[in-house]
């Protein structure tokens, strides 16, 4: 077989793998944390209602662009922006806001 071809093949494959497994990984990340986003207990009050609404605001615009870097295959920043949404899912959680 003629090396040129192999290592040129081996090559292609190298650099497009990780693009190919982000795009797999952006639309379950998002997925999640929206299902997680749609699971928050209710407020216990108003106070608490006030003080998650901006939080949720920008978790939500996360959300978005995240899907919106996923539909123009920047994988990479796709993962990024859902894993912050994740992460603030997880101290709204925390914090029982």
């Amino acid at each position: 077989m003629n090396r040129p071809l192999v290592l040129a093949a081996a090559l292609t494959v190298a650099l497009l793998a990780p693009a190919a497994v982000g795009a797999f990984q952006c639309p379950a990340l998002i997925t999640r944390a929206q299902t997680e986003l749609g699971h928050l207990p209710k407020p216990k009050g108003p106070v608490q209602a006030i003080n998650r609404g901006p939080e949720v605001k920008l978790i939500e615009a996360r959300l978005a662009q995240a899907q919106a870097a996923h539909d123009q295959g920047q994988h990479e920043q796709a993962v990024k922006l859902a894993t912050e949404a994740l992460e603030m899912l997880e101290h709204v959680r925390r914090e029982n806001r």
